[in-house]
């Protein structure tokens, strides 16, 4: 090769390799720029205000707003990522062409189930109901010599059981099943439940766990001398002992690492981090010593975290 064909292909080449050197660097650098996130919502509550304003704080460089639902609303918001809250939201988003990346929170498994159609690979799901092994791991603490768990559900809700037995078994624990196919059933199926078992612990099955039921529920419970765990946190004030729940701000957290994490098409995920809410009132009526809120919590994210 002659000398002038040489520097002539350096002279083309090391500018050429510093314009591709650039073009990596902005393309890099761009994966730091502000993102569009659109949150939408059916309406505005103290929840869905307490949210937004979590997710804005764990996310400053980002431009977060709110996109309250339409009725017949057929587009979605332009945006890098969107945010559902709640069934309703859900199932809007479900129905629209593949679009924006979006977490879908405030969802149930009963929720999931009714929308009648396999999540698209666009959408996550965040479960806002507690998780069973957390449930039942609280159970264990608050009755250190528990042995048998109940576990009353509608038809419904019966295909979900299969991972509430899965986790039972991983905590040497035996499930009592009782399925209410009829209303006028609930208090036999109730005592029975209650009468085999040690505790109830209630999953996510609005078909049963309502206000219409839980009177029902938690005077045959207390009359056994039983407690009703579950099934989320505004239970506690009627009457329920204990549960798990993420707070909003649990969500956000959740919210943050899924936006920033390799996408997971149509994944179905429960929040990492979450409180226990107990009602201390209900325990000193049994007789039973409970532990602080906090330190339950505490308990069950150490046996989390156990390889």
């Amino acid at each position: 090769m002659s000398h002038a064909l040489s520097v002539w292909i350096r002279s083309v080449a090391v500018p050429a390799l510093r314009l591709i050197a650039a073009a990596l660097l902005c393309l890099a650098s761009s994966s730091g720029l502000a993102a569009d996130i659109a949150v939408v919502l059916p309406g505005e509550t103290a929840l869905t205000r307490e949210f937004v304003e979590a997710l804005r704080q764990r996310r400053p460089d980002d431009r977060v707003v709110v996109s309250l639902l339409q009725p017949d609303q057929v587009t979605a918001p332009s945006a890098d990522f969107l945010v559902t809250m709640g069934q309703r939201s859900l199932a809007w988003r479900v129905a629209l062409p593949a679009g924006a990346p979006t977490v879908a929170t405030y969802v149930t498994p009963s929720s999931l189930s009714a929308i009648e159609q396999p999540l698209p690979d666009s959408v996550q799901a965040l479960l806002a109901s507690p998780k069973p092994e957390r449930q039942l791991a609280l159970a264990r603490l608050l009755l250190p010599r528990l042995g048998k768990v109940g576990l009353l559900y509608s038809p419904q809700a019966a295909p979900r059981m299969d991972g509430w037995s899965k986790a039972a078994d991983a905590q040497n624990l035996e499930v009592v099943s009782g399925e209410v196919a009829d209303a006028g059933d609930l208090a036999k199926r109730v005592a029975y439940v209650l009468d085999a078992s040690d505790v109830l612990v209630a999953p996510d099955d609005p078909a049963i766990y309502n206000a219409d039921n839980l009177k029902t529920i938690l005077l045959t419970s207390y009359a056994r001398n039983k407690v009703l765990i579950g099934p989320s946190a505004p239970f506690i004030a009627a009457g329920s002992l204990s549960t798990t729940f993420s707070s909003p701000a649990q969500m956000a957290d959740a919210v943050d690492r899924l936006i920033d994490q390799q996408w997971q098409p149509a994944a179905v995920s429960y929040p990492r981090d979450f409180s226990v809410l107990s009602n201390q009132q209900v325990a000193r009526s049994l007789g039973l010593p409970i532990a602080e809120d906090e330190q339950l919590a505490e308990q069950i994210r150490a046996q989390e975290t156990q390889p």
